[in-house]
Parts: C-alpha cells; sequence; structure tokens
C-alpha cells in the first residue's frame, strides 16, 4: 500500500481566502480575478477606474494595481519619481486625490489614500470608525504592524484593502496586490 502526502505552500493562508464581495465590476478588478493568486494585468493606456473619490481594491481613477508605470506616466499622471532598490514612489494627481503609487518591477503594486474625500463601494473611509469598518468588511481580519499598530485586512480576490487604524478610526487606506499589501504592512517588505 502507497500513501501520498502532499503539501502546498510554506504556510496556513485559510483565512486569506476572498473576504467579501464587491461588485464593482472594473476591468482588471476583483470580479476578474479568480485565481487568488492573479495579479492584474497591465492596462496598455490609463483608463479611468471608476469615479475619482471611489477606491476599490483595484485601484482609483486611472490608478488600476497591475498598470505599466510607463503608460501612467505617459498619461502625465504623476511627476517626480523616487527610486530605491527595486521600488518607485510618487504621488498621483490631485484630480484623484493625490494617492502615493508604489511601482514594483515598473508595475502599480499599491497606493495609498488619505483623504477624507474617497470612500469605497462599501462607505467606508478615513475618519470611519473601527467598529463600523468591521460591520462594512464583516469578514476582514485584524493585523498587527511590527510595533503593534493595528489594521483591518479584507482582501478581494488577488488584491486587497488595507484600513491602517488610529485613534480607533480609519486613518489612511492602501489597496493593492493582497500579499504585497499584506507584508509591506505587517513586516515593512516590499515596495
Amino acid at each position: 500500500m502507497l500513501t501520498v502526502l502532499g503539501v502546498a505552500g510554506c504556510g496556513d493562508d485559510s483565512d486569506d481566502r476572498a473576504l467579501g464581495a464587491f461588485t464593482d465590476g472594473a476591468p482588471g478588478g476583483p470580479s476578474a480575478a479568480a485565481d487568488p493568486g492573479a495579479q492584474v494585468e497591465s492596462t496598455s493606456q490609463a483608463k479611468p477606474l471608476g469615479p475619482p473619490d471611489v477606491l476599490t481594491a483595484a485601484g482609483i481613477g486611472p490608478y488600476a494595481i497591475g498598470s505599466a508605470q510607463g503608460d501612467l506616466k505617459k498619461a502625465g499622471l504623476f511627476g517626480k519619481v523616487n527610486t530605491k532598490a527595486t521600488c518607485a514612489t510618487t504621488k498621483g494627481l490631485g484630480k484623484y486625490n493625490t494617492p502615493a503609487l508604489a511601482f514594483t518591477g515598473g508595475k502599480l503594486e499599491r497606493l495609498t489614500v488619505t483623504s477624507t474625500k474617497v470612500a469605497t463601494p462599501t462607505g467606508a473611509k478615513v475618519g470611519t470608525s473601527y467598529a463600523d469598518l468591521k460591520g462594512m468588511y464583516p469578514s476582514g481580519k485584524q493585523l498587527d504592524d511590527w510595533v503593534g499598530a493595528s489594521a483591518w485586512y479584507a482582501l478581494d480576490g488577488g488584491n486587497a484593502l488595507l484600513f491602517r487604524i488610529k485613534n480607533d478610526k480609519v486613518a489612511s487606506i492602501d489597496a493593492g496586490a493582497g500579499q504585497s499589501v499584506r507584508f509591506f504592512y505587517t513586516d515593512k517588505q516590499g515596495c
């Protein structure tokens, strides 16, 4: 008798399954990511995902996660870039509430918004109470960083939203590739 055992992956990510459904229907957005580990494909042109004040795990306005840095630059959607090792960072346009952008390998990996004018499809935004946020994303989970600060993490396909909490309220919102958003917050790894 032969018994075969298989091991998949190096950790227990059972709680990282899709944590809620969004219905934005954006190209390359959550509904397009059937594979939880899939990355959003690059857009050939910087086409808006939706209104400049609606943030999804797939991005905001023309800043779609996975977009080519060159395409966004050609479209005039950011200015001076700071480069450190394999990471390039810059700020997006004020028209889109000046998101902080992080590129790895020439692709938009993650963005952060701090404007109170930006909301997710569920209505979460900077200033939302932690208790209300948990009700808006009940399948999310709390993450703590290396100094003990907390955030609420909600996966959507291969992408995620991460709500940084300060004084029991949302202080900023990160959107991007799920693992990158998570590891940048918890361990300051990546871009």
